[in-house]
């Protein structure tokens, strides 16, 4: 898989890549929603990360609970990832509308 380089301020954000971009057949692949929350855990080949939509929000760990429990809390850092991916999402749907004018 390649990097994807974003436009952010927070080193730890980086955009995931779906489960059918290339991946290999035999690597397993779990998707966890946390409840009441946009963010989800990916787990994959024991390694598991949080993600908001395509983007990565945490550093890979070896525990799911320790990835859950690290979305929930609500932090500056958090509240700051947020808002650069949704600055992020926004600037990139604004780019296409203004192709198709």
């Amino acid at each position: 898989m390649k990097d994807t380089e974003l436009k952010q301020s927070q080193a730890n954000a980086e955009k995931t890549h779906s489960k059918d971009s290339g991946t290999s057949e035999n690597q397993t692949i779990k998707r966890v929603e946390i409840a009441n929350s946009p963010f989800h855990v990916i787990t994959i080949e024991g390694q598991s990360f949080g993600v908001m939509g395509d983007y990565r929000l945490t550093e890979k760990s070896a525990s799911e609970a320790e990835i859950k429990e690290e979305l929930s809390k609500i932090t500056w850092n958090r509240i700051v990832q947020v808002v650069m991916l949704l600055e992020e999402v926004r600037s990139k749907i604004n780019k296409k509308v203004n192709e198709t004018i």
